[in-house]
């Protein structure tokens, strides 16, 4: 009895202590996880068709859905240098374009009616275009996917669409300062000519043809280039089936598969300090680090482990350090950005007031520096490495991801047990594994280190931490549209047009016009329908603007004062970004009163243009250059009334700069000196803006002072 009593209460102890709630932790480092659950890959049924196309299926029977994912040997960096936008532009036309046979618009309807969707894209590596649709609707959904792959249309005012994105992603690229961090170093680090750092610009976009989208995909686009992956709910032998069908029957492009491009030898050297004034920056970003390696390389798997000690994470060195003790960044971390083919970069990044930009940066390098010296504790290492593979699980928490995964293991030559290998691999690093790899990899002496930010705001010159190499990222403005070479006999002709246009507009009166000012309705043409607001200005011929307009959400001010330009909404003023300052720039040289008081001016240079049509009526026309500051109007002149009637140019004027038409009418005399009161501006032979004058001043007196900055 002693003994079962004795029993007894032993197994009521141990009731009781399961059933009670769990210790609580005094701190994250004391808290306890279940051991990770080993992540299933699922078999896949691997096949290869005559024509080379390799092909992965995996059945998922959870949702009554199918997605076809094509992954192609393509990407930007086997475009010419000279066209660098080929690629994405091929990649996105392929899709809003649709096929030979499928419109793109009507391409559009049918996937809503079906509820399916179809995405196309071409990246830096590669290329990839998806299917997804209901089970229903398998055999169109892969048959749209087929069409599209072989035999996209390319039409041309898709490019141009397509095109006009482009420009608009060149003309924010500078808008938000950590993209701009970001970029640059990835441009010092590959070389700015590497196809690996090129970015787009206005001229390369523009030399983009449909030869060349037509060209490219006909280069890249052949079943030997393309690896298919399926999942969802069907048969794996019916869905074989299928594919062979489909695709079986897509015969061999024959071109030789594009070799990897190498990474410039002098990127294993660009150590040193660079920088970037951006004046409008309330805060800084500091940058530093070298060129990394590729995911197969040996010690990968020990330098993610180090990275993640040093910056990967809320409990990393970086962050509890330099963030949470000091106080210094908004954000700061650090990547060992591995490539799958070529080497990435390692990089470590923080974002920090202006004050205190330097101080960040010497706190980060003196972690990187212990972290060189003295490795890691085993509470980090056992932290990192279980952060690393809880992370990496949900890599592979749907079909989707990892019949991805298992397309671009066979894309970049990796085995198919290479995630069963990079789990091993983590869990067999070393605290021993991660000093070695610190020690030999984090050399600070070979790190090339981006500041971006108000240099004049800095606690110190950076000129304190050695010599420091400027990187100039203003916007190459788009080349004026070519002309053929002036004659004398069209320089003289086109300066009788102008004498002529200067005498019917207000000849003496003109000449005299030192500013004018004017009120009346700006009307915008949004997505959303047109939006009419008020609007008053005033424009100095000495090159001086300022603009009033009542938006929905307050009055907007700008203002130009030859020097700087500036906007306020509200009480707060802050300067224009350099592409909008350029832009107001060019607008002051384009204005007609300026030009024709400026008509003997050596600055400017001017021809007779073949005569042209402006809404149906034939105009002279009469092109104006200002070489020394890159500028160009063509000016539009009604030979019967010498009046300028319109202008034509390369400008911004809601978006990127684009091919402009300014339509002059309702022309009215004020003090002598004819004025159109209404200007509808096009762009894309579309109406984005109207203004309609209801006053004009001629030389109402504002002073300098207010088209400064307040």
């Amino acid at each position: 009895m002693r003994t079962l009593r004795l029993f007894l209460c032993l197994a009521l102890a141990v009731a009781l202590a399961a059933a009670a709630p769990p210790r609580r932790a005094t701190s994250y480092k004391n808290l306890q996880y279940p051991p990770i659950n080993d992540i299933r890959v699922p078999e896949p049924v691997r096949f290869e068709l005559p024509n080379g196309m390799v092909v992965y299926l995996v059945e998922d029977h959870e949702l009554p859905t199918v997605s076809i994912q094509a992954m192609i040997r393509a990407g930007s960096r086997w475009e010419p240098a000279g066209k660098t936008g080929l690629a994405s532009i091929t990649g996105a036309v392929m899709r809003t374009g649709g096929s030979v046979s499928r419109n793109g618009d009507l391409l559009d309807e049918e996937l809503d009616r079906l509820g399916a969707s179809v995405e196309t894209s071409i990246g830096q590596d590669s290329g990839r275009a998806r299917v997804s649709v209901l089970k229903e609707d398998l055999d169109r959904g892969i048959a749209i996917l087929a069409d599209i792959l072989q035999h996209p249309a390319f039409p041309q005012e898709k490019i141009d669409l397509a095109k006009i994105q482009q420009r608009d992603a060149i003309a924010r690229r500078n808008d938000e300062p950590d993209g701009i961090a970001f970029r640059e170093f990835n441009r010092i680090i590959y070389g700015p000519g590497s196809p690996y750092a090129r970015q787009t610009e206005y001229a390369t976009i523009d030399a983009i043809t449909r030869g060349d989208v037509v060209a490219f995909h006909q280069r890249f686009f052949q079943p030997e280039n393309i690896i298919l992956g399926a999942w969802g709910d069907f048969n794996a032998a019916e869905m074989q089936a299928k594919i062979e069908k489909t695709f079986g029957g897509w015969a061999r492009g024959g071109q030789p598969r594009p070799p990897v491009p190498e990474v410039d030898p002098a990127a294993q050297n660009r150590a040193g300090l660079y920088s970037i004034n951006k004046e409008d920056m309330e805060q800084s970003w500091v940058i530093m680090g070298m060129l990394g390696g590729k995911q197969n390389d040996p010690d990968y798997c020990a330098l993610e482990v180090m990275n993640e000690i040093l910056g990967g994470g809320f409990a990393s060195r970086l962050f509890s350090n330099v963030r949470s003790a000091q106080g210094l960044a908004y954000a700061v971390f650090s990547s060992w950005n591995a490539g799958w083919d070529r080497p990435g970069t390692f990089r470590a990044a923080g974002s920090s007031k202006t004050t205190t930009t330097i101080k960040i940066y010497r706190s980060m390098l003196a972690e990187i520096e212990r972290m060189a010296a003295g490795g890691a504790t085993a509470d980090e290492l056992s932290r990192a490495k279980d952060g690393i593979l809880r992370g990496f699980a949900f890599e592979f928490d749907e079909t989707g991801k990892i019949v991805s995964r298992l397309m671009s293991y066979e894309y970049f030559g990796y085995p198919r047990d290479y995630l069963q290998q990079y789990r091993a691999k983590i869990q067999q690093t070393t605290g021993a594994d991660v000093a070695r790899v610190a020690r030999e990899y984090l050399r600070p002496g070979r790190f090339a280190v981006l500041f971006v930010g108000k240099e004049k705001g800095y606690e110190a010159p950076l000129s304190s931490l050695g010599q420091v190499t400027p990187i100039d990222i203003t916007i190459p403005a788009p080349k004026p549209q070519e002309l053929a070479a002036a004659t004398p006999a069209s320089a003289a002709r086109a300066k009788a047009l102008l004498a002529a246009v200067r005498t019917a507009m207000g000849g003496a009166a003109l000449m005299n016009v030192r500013d004018f000012s004017g009120s009346g309705v700006l009307k915008v043409e949004t997505p959303q329908g047109p939006t009419e607001m008020k609007m008053s200005g005033a424009i100095n011929v000495a090159g001086r603007m300022l603009q009033k307009v009542e938006t929905p959400m307050g009055e907007m001010t700008m203002g130009f004062d030859g020097q700087t330009g500036w906007m306020r909404m509200g009480a707060q003023a802050q300067d224009m970004p350099a592409s909008q300052r350029d832009q107001t720039e060019a607008s002051l040289f384009r204005d007609p009163i300026s030009l024709l008081q400026k008509l003997d001016s050596p600055a400017y240079t001017m021809q007779a243009l073949e005569p042209a049509e402006l809404d149906g009526k034939k105009v002279e026309a009469v092109a104006v250059r200002d070489p020394a500051r890159n500028l160009q109007v063509k000016l539009y002149v009604d030979p019967a009334a010498n009046l300028i009637v319109g202008e034509e140019f390369t400008g911004s004027i809601m978006g990127p700069p684009a091919e402009t038409q300014e339509v002059y009418s309702d022309y009215r005399e004020v003090a002598g000196v004819r004025l159109p009161f209404k200007t509808v501006t096009r762009q894309g032979g579309k109406t984005v803006l109207e203004l309609t004058f209801s006053e004009l001043r001629i030389n109402p007196g504002l002073e300098d002072a207010a088209y400064k900055k307040p």
